[in-house]
């Protein structure tokens, strides 16, 4: 309604728009957007994968009468803004005398209340008496419908029944009700026909129906494709227009691309720049491929290149709409990003789908750069007229990240879809319609393994597809993955596989549901890596002199550390002893080092420089490059010689694969890729059972880097068995040698008591992270509603205590020439008891070095990164 059409105390509003006195300058009638989010939901039930999720969670076809029946309940999501304390927020401040109640209210918990006052359920009843013979599941799904604004809503006794009160002359909700009962049985005919079977009362509908809810509401109650309505207009009857123009811009009707897609049908040359695919990456192109595949293969050989391609398949088959890359970390995710976004470009080199970077704080779609505005608000472009804005909705509020047609972003972004927090349903709902490929599963621990394993069943049981992908899995970790699918739950032909058994399964492979791992061939780049033990962990000097021999002869040399404090140790022994400070690494002329304890603005500064130093066309000359494990995640680097800390074998061969990864001229001493890591003294692992050092070692109240010391200790010994090994043929053998259980329990008791005690601690904690990750997974095979969302309980992503960004303002000048804006700090450098709202205080700039303080804490940021000096 226009502002000359005052807003009526017998009328009741949907939506407001407000001036900035509080006034009310439009209003949108209730039962029009009631009317708007039953249409989104209609033409969201049309689009491809969407309507194949509904029907896979039903357990059957839906006809056009289930989907009118469905859309009367989605209509009725807003039933509770009928009452009179939702209604008198009309007025900004104080309500007048004359106003049933004196108190403003909400919609969700109210609306079970309208049943116990006798008026407002009379005005009702003629519609909910009909809705009651479509099937048992209407009042689950009622309870969906109603929750929409992210979590499921509990029927508790409490006094929101006064808030259905009227008054003489004033606002009677049993009015609305009314019209909204009367509108309901004209606008859905259909759904009030006789016949029909009930409608799907399976668990995993429910949940799934809530999520398109949300969905359907969020898209609704936005002003860019649903403005308010006009004088004399008929809502219903423009309404599925403006829906239909929504859910195109947005795409999420893929059907244009897919159409453009197969009349191009591209190959994998013309996909990926001219190169012909290695032999994984053909084996992905598979049709008869299931809905679950895991590709192991070694580091380098075009894994990620593979996952697309398998995307590509299965979007122009039209079986997924849309695509989420998940990854371990933000790093990996930006780097990935822009390989996405120029492989959307050459297969649509007009209109592509939006290609979304799915990282908050640092969002990006199709090249743009998200600024915040005020209200929640997105500024996509300096212009404000920017007419493509709205295409990028998916990625103004991160619960909308997963509606990209291609998001690329973290593995967290995904799992909160299988978690009991706020909009959980939301992100499970949208995701149904992608191919979720995640990227290093070996990188979770107990905790997060339990949610992906939740997160990889939901999704597959209403029709998703999934890709993992992993340099090299254990087999057991391979079965409990592939014994998530409907078909592999019966019995998973990998359980339990022996030690000699799981050593000669094929390697790359692909497996899936429904075949063994088979066997693809090599990138036919096999290389000889000789590596050897150096007990010098805890010296960074003889670490430095190592490097600079190297380094002297011409080499490019990657020193990889397991803990920051120890890498900056190893930059300031090696700037120390350095006859030529050229040979450090540097960004912008300033000697740094790699790690994850930089600024927002300078982190991408610090990957670029190193794949411009390091990359497949690396310059010129020798290098010495310190890190920690950012060095061995998703960076395109190659280097001549790798310098590493202990850790699991695994991880070992994943810093390995930093080694002569592409053609490029080398050193004669180091034409044969080199490995020397870095052990205790006498490479000795026994003291780490009482104290964990160098990220060795479990800590007395549990966890650690790499607290399994059985896998250190079997690593070390395959250090010595295999003093030369060629990768990646020896890595099945190498990977489970060092982790299979039957060899772990074997070391243990040869070992002794010690290491029985540490096996049966490991054990606990693992146990302990499990059952809180069962204890906070959204089960989406109980009904919904069954269960309220737990309150005043840490439910998140990653097991312990959450991370903080700090920011400044006013800026301060950074280390390599970019302002300090935000700082990402660890949860384990952060002093107790801080408070949410702490921001850094005593803020003093000296020499490219920002110190400051936060709560107890003193902090100093430079070109070594965020480090913690001590309590102030």
């Amino acid at each position: 309604m226009s502002g000359d059409q005052a807003l009526q105390s017998s009328q009741a509003f949907g939506k407001l728009e407000r001036g900035a006195d509080g006034s009310v300058l439009r209003w949108h009638p209730l039962i029009d957007h009631m009317i708007d989010v039953a249409a989104c939901f209609c033409r969201l039930a049309r689009c491809r994968s969407i309507r194949r999720a509904m029907e896979r969670s039903a357990g059957r076809k839906l006809n056009e009468q289930d989907i009118a029946r469905l859309a009367v309940l989605v209509f009725l999501h807003d039933v509770g803004k009928a009452n009179s304390g939702f209604q008198a927020k009309r007025w900004w401040d104080r309500i007048p005398a004359s106003w049933p109640v004196r108190i403003s209210a909400g919609h969700g918990l109210e609306a079970f209340r309208l049943f116990d006052v006798p008026s407002a359920a009379a005005a009702i009843e003629p519609l909910i008496a009909q809705v009651c013979t479509w099937g048992a599941a209407c009042d689950s799904l009622l309870i969906a419908s109603i929750s929409h604004h992210g979590r499921p809503i509990k029927d508790n006794p409490g006094s929101s029944v006064i808030f259905w009160k009227t008054q003489a002359g004033a606002y009677d909700p049993s009015a609305i009700l009314k019209a909204i009962a009367e509108s309901a049985l004209g606008l859905y005919p259909l759904a009030f026909q006789p016949g029909g079977v009930g409608l799907p009362d399976k668990a995993a509908f429910g949940h799934l129906f809530a999520g398109l809810v949300q969905l359907a509401d969020w898209l609704g109650s936005d002003t860019r494709f649903f403005e308010f309505s006009g004088p004399g207009e008929a809502r219903a009857a423009t309404a599925p227009e403006l829906a239909e123009r929504a859910i195109t811009t947005l795409g999420l009707d893929a059907e244009d691309w897919r159409e453009r897609l197969i009349a191009t049908e591209p190959d994998f040359a013309g996909t990926f720049g001219g190169f012909p695919p290695h032999p994984i990456q053909a084996a992905m192109g598979d049709d008869n491929l299931g809905f679950l595949v895991i590709l192991e293969s070694e580091t380098g050989s075009g894994k990620t290149e593979a996952a697309l391609w398998r995307y590509l398949r299965l979007f122009r088959a039209g079986e997924v709409d849309s695509l989420y890359f998940a990854l371990p970390t933000r790093v990996a995710a930006s780097q990935l990003y822009k390989r996405v976004q120029d492989t959307l470009d050459r297969l649509w080199p007009e209109n592509p789908p939006l290609a979304l970077r799915a990282l908050p704080g640092y969002v990006a779609a199709d090249g743009q750069e998200a600024k915040a505005l005020p209200d929640f608000k997105v500024l996509w472009a300096d212009n404000l007229d920017d007419q493509a804005a709205p295409q990028r909705w998916a990625g103004e509020n991160a619960k909308r990240f997963l509606a990209a047609p291609v998001a690329v972003g973290t593995i967290d972004q995904a799992l909160l879809g299988a978690l009991q927090v706020p909009h959980a349903h939301l992100r499970h709902a949208i995701l149904a319609r992608s191919l979720l490929v995640v990227d290093e599963v070996h990188a979770s621990d107990a905790y997060m393994t339990v949610l992906l394993e939740q997160l990889l069943k939901a999704h597959l049981n209403c029709g998703g597809h999934a890709v993992l992908l992993s340099a090299t899995l254990g087999s057991s970790a391979r079965s409990r993955y592939l014994a998530l699918t409907p078909q592999g739950r019966t019995s998973s032909p990998l359980a339990a596989m022996p030690f000699d058994v799981a050593c000669k399964v094929s390697y790359p492979a692909i497996s899936d549901s429904q075949n063994s791992p088979r066997k693809v061939a090599g990138t036919g780049q096999s290389k000889r890596v000789r590596w050897r033990k150096r007990d010098i962990i805890d010296s960074p000097e003889k670490i430095a002199e190592l490097a600079l021999a190297a380094a002297a002869l011409g080499a490019k040399v990657l020193i990889v550390r397991n803990t920051v404090p120890a890498a900056i140790a190893t930059l300031v022994a090696l700037e120390a002893r350095a006859p030529d400070r050229g040979w450090l690494f540097q960004v912008n002329g300033v000697v740094t080092l790699h790690h994850s304890r930089f600024s927002r603005q300078d982190r991408p500064m610090l990957d670029a420089e190193i794949e411009n130093r390091l990359g497949k066309k690396r310059s010129s000359g020798a290098l010495i490059v310190v890190g920690t494990q950012t060095l061995e995640q998703s960076l395109d680097i190659d280097a001549d010689f790798l310098i590493t800390d202990l850790c699991p074998m695994d991880v070992l061969l994943q810093r390995a694969g930093r080694l002569h990864r592409h053609a490029n001229e080398r050193p004669e001493a180091y034409r044969i890729a080199q490995v020397e890591v870095l052990t205790p003294p006498g490479d000795d692992l026994a003291p780490l059972l009482i104290h964990a050092k160098n990220g060795l070692g479990r800590h007395r109240t549990g966890g650690g880097v790499y607290d399994d010391l059985r896998i250190l200790e079997a690593t070390l010994r395959l250090l010595a068995e295999k003093p030369e090994v060629s990768i990646p043929d020896d890595n099945r053998y190498l990977v489970e040698a060092a982790t299979h259980p039957a060899r772990l329990e074997a070391l243990q008791a040869e070992l002794g008591d010690a290491w029985q005690s540490l096996a049966a601690k490991l054990e606990g904690d693992t146990s302990a992270e499990k059952t809180i990750g069962h204890l906070h997974t959204l089960n989406v095979e109980q009904e919904f509603g069954a269960e309220e969302f737990p309150t005043g309980v840490q439910v998140g992503t990653r097991l312990g205590a959450q991370d903080r960004v700090v920011h400044f303002d006013p800026q301060q000048p950074g280390p390599f020439g970019e302002p300090l804006k935000a700082l990402p700090i660890r949860h384990h450098l952060l002093p107790k008891d801080l408070p949410l709202d702490a921001e850094p205080t005593a803020v003093t700039h000296q020499e490219r070095c920002t110190t400051f303080g936060l709560g107890a804490a003193l902090f100093r940021y430079s070109r070594l990164g965020l480090e913690r000096l001590k309590d102030q």
